[in-house]
C-alpha cells in the first residue's frame, strides 16, 4: 500500500473509532467557566431521531419560560445550576409570587411541608418512601388526565456536582402519554441532542428511565386553588446564589 493510501485508511480508522465527546451534564458547570467536564453522548450522525413536538403550546410555555428565566436571573444559561432555573421557572409562571432558593437535593423537601404557594397553588407530594417516579407520575394523572406544573426531585444525580447538591427539574404537562420538560443541562433522549432549556418530549417510560439511576426524592404536583393565599407563606425570597442551587 503507497504511504497516502495508507495514511487515508488510517484516518478512516480512527475517525470510527472516535469516542464519545464530552459534554456538561447536569449539575456540573461547563468548561467555559470552571473547566470540568463529564461524559455524554451527542446524536449520531445520519441519525433519523428528530425532536417531535405533538403539543405545540407547551412547548412554546417551556421555551418562553426559559427565555424569562434567564432574563430574570440576569443570566445567558443555568450552567446545570437545576436549582436556579426551577426556581425562576416558578417565579415566571406564577407559581409562586418571589424567588425561593433551594440546591437540587433540598426543594422537594421545602414544598412538601407546604400546603399552598405563595402564588396560589395547592401542593400535593408524592415522596420516594411510597412512590417510586412513575407511581407518583401515574398517581397524578389519575386525578388529573392532563397533568400541569409537576416538580420531580432527587437526592442524588449522577456527575459530581449532582451526588453532592442532587438535581430538581420541572414538567410543564404530561399529554397523551407524552412528558414535555427541559433540563438546565444538555440531555440526550432516545438519540436526540437537547440543549439546555430546550423542551424535551418523550414517553413516561422514556422519561423514568432517563433518570433511573438517580435517587428520587419526591414529586410535587402544583394545581391553581381557588382562593388566594397570604403572602405569610413565602419561605424565602430574592435570587441569590450564595448557596450553591446546582443540578
Amino acid at each position: 500500500m503507497k504511504p497516502l493510501q495508507k495514511a487515508i485508511a488510517l484516518l478512516l480508522f480512527a475517525l470510527f473509532l472516535l469516542p464519545t465527546w464530552t459534554l456538561a451534564e447536569e449539575g456540573q458547570p461547563d468548561t467555559a467557566s470552571f473547566g470540568q467536564v463529564v461524559e455524554g453522548t451527542v446524536q449520531a450522525e445520519g441519525s433519523t431521531a428528530k425532536k417531535a413536538y405533538t403539543d405545540d403550546s407547551l412547548c412554546r410555555q417551556i421555551q418562553d419560560t426559559y427565555k424569562a428565566a434567564k432574563k430574570r436571573a440576569r443570566r445567558k444559561s443555568f450552567k446545570g445550576y437545576c436549582g436556579a432555573y426551577v426556581a425562576n421557572q416558578l417565579v415566571v409562571l406564577g407559581i409562586n409570587t418571589s424567588y425561593l432558593s433551594a440546591n437540587g437535593k433540598n426543594t422537594y423537601d421545602i414544598y412538601r411541608k407546604m400546603d399552598r404557594t405563595s402564588g396560589g397553588y395547592d401542593i400535593s407530594a408524592y415522596g420516594a418512601k411510597k412512590y417510586t417516579l412513575m407511581e407518583a407520575l401515574r398517581a397524578i394523572l389519575s386525578n388529573d388526565s392532563a397533568a400541569t406544573n409537576i416538580l420531580v426531585g432527587f437526592q442524588r444525580g449522577t456527575s459530581s456536582a449532582g451526588k453532592k447538591y442532587g438535581h430538581v427539574l420541572f414538567i410543564h404537562g404530561i399529554r397523551d402519554g407524552k412528558v414535555y420538560f427541559s433540563d438546565s443541562c444538555a440531555r440526550t433522549v432516545e438519540d436526540v441532542r437537547y440543549k439546555e432549556g430546550e423542551p424535551i418530549v418523550c414517553s413516561l417510560t422514556t422519561f423514568v428511565d432517563q433518570y433511573a439511576k438517580y435517587k428520587l426524592d419526591g414529586v410535587v404536583h402544583f394545581e391553581k386553588a381557588s382562593v388566594q393565599p397570604s403572602s405569610s407563606l413565602e419561605t424565602a425570597s430574592g435570587n441569590s446564589e450564595k448557596v450553591q442551587a446546582q443540578g
